[in-house]
This record gives C-alpha cells, sequence and structure tokens, in this order.
C-alpha cells in the first residue's frame, strides 16, 4: 500500500506518483498512516516526543491540514499521563491567545490512545534554526521573544505556568508568526479550577531549561517565574548560541542550575546592550523573589 502525503489518497498497486496532484507516494509503513482520524486521514509522521508522537492529517474531500499528537501505546493506560496529555488542549483554550497553536478537538482512538487536533503550522522551531543558522542579533532576539513573553503573559493571566519552554516548543512559521507549543506539562492553579500536574519531588520538563526549583523536583514552589528563568535561558541562548548552564550528567547540571552564576551576556556577545544582559541575569536569579514579577516587567527590562 503506498500513499500521497499531500491528499492522504491511497493506492494498492500504484508507483510513483498520486495521479491526483502528482506528488511522490510513500509506502504505508506506520500503523496509524492512513487511518482516519474524526474527519481526517492521518497522512506520515512529523515527528516525536516524551508523551506522543505527532502526524500530518489531510480532511480527504477539502483537502486542509492538521498536525495529531497520539499518546505513545504505553501511557494509554497511565491516567496521570493522559491528565497531562489532555491538560494541554484544556490549557490552550483557556488561554485562547494568538501566539500559542490552537488546539482543535480531542478524543481517543479505537485502541484507546488519546490524541489531540492541532493547527498545522509550516516553518521551523527556534532549536532548529539556531542549529542551522547559529545565534540571532541581540536585535533579532528581542524580537522574537517579545511575542513568547505575550503568550506566557495571557498564560500566567490565566493561572497556567507552561513549565517546559524551550527553543524546540517556539515555533516560526513560513509567514513570520511565532507560535508557543506543548503545554502538556502545564500547571493550573487551584485557584483557576485546575492542580497541580504532577505530584510532590516529580521532575518533568527538560533539564537545560528548568529554574532551580523546578530542578530541585520542589513542584510546590514551581509558580509563574519558573517560566521567566527559562524564558531567560533562552534569551541568553539566541544570543550568545549556547545555554548558560550545560552537562552530560544530570545531577551535575542541577547543580549548576542552583549554584553556578551565569557567564554575563556581554562576555559571550559583546555587542549585546547592556539592558539586555541586566535582562538576562535578573530572569536566571536562583530565588524566585530576586528575578522579575512578571513577564511584561521582563519585556520592558529588554526593551530598556
Amino acid at each position: 500500500m503506498r500513499q500521497c502525503p499531500r491528499c492522504s489518497s491511497r493506492y494498492e498497486d500504484a508507483v510513483g506518483f498520486c495521479p491526483r496532484d502528482g506528488t511522490g507516494l510513500e509506502e504505508l509503513k506506520d500503523s496509524l498512516i492512513g487511518q482516519e482520524v474524526g474527519h481526517y486521514r492521518i497522512s506520515s509522521l512529523i515527528g516525536e516526543g516524551g508523551m506522543g508522537a505527532v502526524y500530518l492529517a489531510v480532511h480527504p474531500g477539502i483537502g486542509s491540514r492538521v498536525a495529531v499528537k497520539v499518546l505513545h501505546p504505553e501511557l494509554a493506560r497511565d491516567r496521570a499521563a493522559v491528565d497531562r496529555f489532555f491538560a494541554e488542549a484544556r490549557s490552550v483554550n483557556l488561554i485562547h491567545h494568538e501566539n500559542i497553536v490552537n488546539i482543535l478537538d480531542l478524543a481517543q482512538l479505537a485502541d484507546g490512545r488519546s490524541y489531540i487536533v492541532m493547527e498545522y503550522l509550516e516553518g521551523e522551531s527556534v532549536a532548529a534554526r539556531l542549529r542551522k543558522k547559529g545565534p540571532f542579533t541581540p536585535k533579532e532576539a528581542v524580537a522574537l521573544m517579545l511575542p513568547v513573553l505575550a503568550a506566557l503573559q495571557a498564560a500566567h493571566e490565566h493561572g497556567i505556568i507552561h513549565r517546559d519552554l524551550k527553543p524546540d516548543n517556539i515555533y516560526l512559521t513560513r509567514g513570520g508568526q511565532v507560535k508557543v507549543l506543548d503545554f502538556g506539562i502545564a500547571k493550573l492553579d487551584i485557584a483557576h479550577g485546575g492542580g497541580a500536574a504532577t505530584r510532590t519531588g516529580a521532575i518533568l520538563g527538560t533539564p537545560m531549561y528548568m529554574s532551580p526549583e523546578q530542578a530541585a523536583g520542589r513542584a510546590s514552589q514551581v509558580d509563574h517565574r519558573s517560566d521567566i528563568y527559562s524564558a531567560g535561558i533562552i534569551l541568553h541562548e539566541l544570543c550568545a548560541g549556547r545555554v548558560p548552564f550545560l552537562s552530560e550528567a544530570l545531577y551535575d547540571l542541577i547543580t549548576k542550575h542552583l549554584t553556578e552564576p551565569p557567564t554575563p551576556l556581554r562576555q559571550l556577545k559583546p555587542e549585546a546592550p547592556a539592558e539586555l544582559e541586566a535582562a538576562v541575569l535578573r530572569a536566571l536569579a536562583k530565588e524566585p523573589e530576586r528575578r522579575f514579577d512578571s513577564v511584561e516587567e521582563m519585556k520592558r527590562a529588554m526593551l530598556g
């Protein structure tokens, strides 16, 4: 069986190109490829993460495309994992911001695996952009971070903490729009009808971008200022081309977040404005109370 990755038409004996649109046909290997998910047919695998795989899906009738995130099979019977997975849809729909990827639907496959239907984005992640072209200029870095901070501000106003902000979760569309992705381990404050997404002592997220309190597993101390710390890490990386703390050993990396001061940005990027360096250093303060009180305050500091 072969399938067209653009229109999702399937052909038993065809080789070469789709007769409908001329796109090269691909061999069906993944068991989900070709399956119907709601009104859409899964066309191809886009990528995989810790909780699930993301597929391109196409509406067979009108050709519209969406991204479908499917929970990994081994997590399908884990109630906590399913709750975290669906927390992304609840969080995003509650925030409803132009710089956060839209969630269109959520349901379960026949085999019990949960899935989320999202808007399909064409472009690349900030992580991919850094790998391909290296650091941004300070001006470019600030311009990129402004919509990211706007998305975080909207989330924080709804009592939602992202907790896994990193360049892989920031997307640059071909049209120049910035989108924040993956609120899958977001925490909704109890005052807003949610609850902690993790139990005390659990570590979720990406260690290179974690705040000290998150890296140490102090879940009860993680609030919006943890996202501000992660934003400071990203801003530093955008300008300097590397994160301020790096180690192959998880324990050593956590220790650096907890105890080691970051190298001032202008030692690595001399052309960075002094106010930008100061903003990064304040965002990366070890104690949450020494960081910015809000992303709006961080934005003002970045802009001088």
